[in-house]
């Protein structure tokens, strides 16, 4: 999943742990401060290494606009022409969503529900990749991700095509997350003390409560931290041992060659830019915002598996 495309210069990277209980829920407060730097002119490298079988499920890039939109969905003409900018291959697809915000405070991560609106995607034809696009938001999801340099093309094109339809105003936000699933051989539902095997020990802190020494093994858990990873930007980190799916392979993005349902160990990572002004909708300062996103996911994703997870991930995957 990930390769050696930057340095990073990691300090003060692990402040404090508070650890809660509510409901048999455990949920971790880490205040890490990661500061990284990059040459000047610098550019992301494509040499990194491609895992066969990586646990990732989901990408996805939002870029919120300044806009009080009314929720319609945009005028066909508007819909072909971003098309014929995102160039051959895309097919204009309708649907319906419903949006989850992602609220952290003293509890932890709390999903709140928003209406339901509708949402033009435009998908490439096995419905691993599509692009959204609304009055409110640009957004690129896969499904089918390789490496970031691919994705990259990807993003860029359809930033240039809404900057060419569209002229927005400005940026509100940018967001980009991954969602790993991970699946390794010994770790089973109800039974998560084999997880320690594979990642960070302060990712399964869980099974050392009291509950767990008295004979009551923790069956699963959620947990979230956010990062100071720069300038107005934050990087929000759900994990857990959980059970099925954490990105739904029926859903409207396909996912190929989906894993069967059972227990897995979630990676759901939220990296985001919410200046307190409204920069002009810049195709190249969207890309730069990206590139910064990235970097410190990657970092933080390297310091939470393990070498022998790394090694899973090195396999061929296997089908079904």
């Amino acid at each position: 999943m990930w390769g050696s495309e930057l340095s990073f210069l990691v300090a003060r990277v692990r402040d404090h742990l508070v650890v809660s209980s509510r409901s048999c829920k455990y949920t971790f407060c880490f205040q890490f401060e990661l500061y990284y730097s990059l040459a000047e002119g610098m550019t992301v490298a494509d040499d990194h290494e491609v895992l066969p079988n990586a646990p990732l499920a989901l990408v996805a890039v939002e870029v919120r606009l300044p806009s009080g939109g009314s929720g319609r969905p945009l005028p066909m003409t508007v819909q072909r022409a971003f098309r014929d900018v995102l160039g051959e291959g895309w097919v204009i697809q309708s649907s319906r969503v419903q949006p989850v915000s992602l609220t952290i405070g003293p509890g932890g991560a709390v999903p709140q529900a928003m209406p339901p609106i509708t949402v033009q995607s435009f998908t490439v034809r096995d419905r691993t990749m599509a692009v959204a696009l609304t009055e409110e938001s640009i957004t690129v999801q896969t499904t089918r991700y390789r490496h970031y340099p691919d994705f990259r093309e990807t993003l860029s094109r359809a930033v240039q095509a809404a900057a060419s339809v569209l002229a927005p105003d400005g940026i509100a936000r940018v967001g980009m997350r991954y969602i790993d699933e991970i699946r390794v051989p010994g770790t089973g539902e109800g039974d998560t003390s084999g997880w320690a095997e594979w990642v960070d020990t302060s990712l399964v802190a869980p099974k050392l409560g009291p509950m767990a020494q008295a004979g009551f093994p923790v069956g699963t858990w959620e947990g979230a931290a956010q990062y100071l990873t720069g300038p107005y930007e934050k990087l929000v980190l759900r994990f857990g041992a959980r059970a099925g799916y954490a990105v739904n392979p029926d859903g409207p993005l396909k996912r190929p060659d989906p894993p069967r349902p059972g227990p897995f160990f979630m990676l759901d990572f939220d990296s985001f830019w919410e200046p307190p002004e409204i920069p002009e909708f810049e195709p190249t300062t969207i890309m730069a915002v990206c590139d910064r996103l990235r970097a410190p996911v990657r970092a933080l994703f390297d310091m939470l598996v393990t070498e022998r997870l790394l090694a899973e991930f090195r396999k061929e995957k296997s089908v079904g």
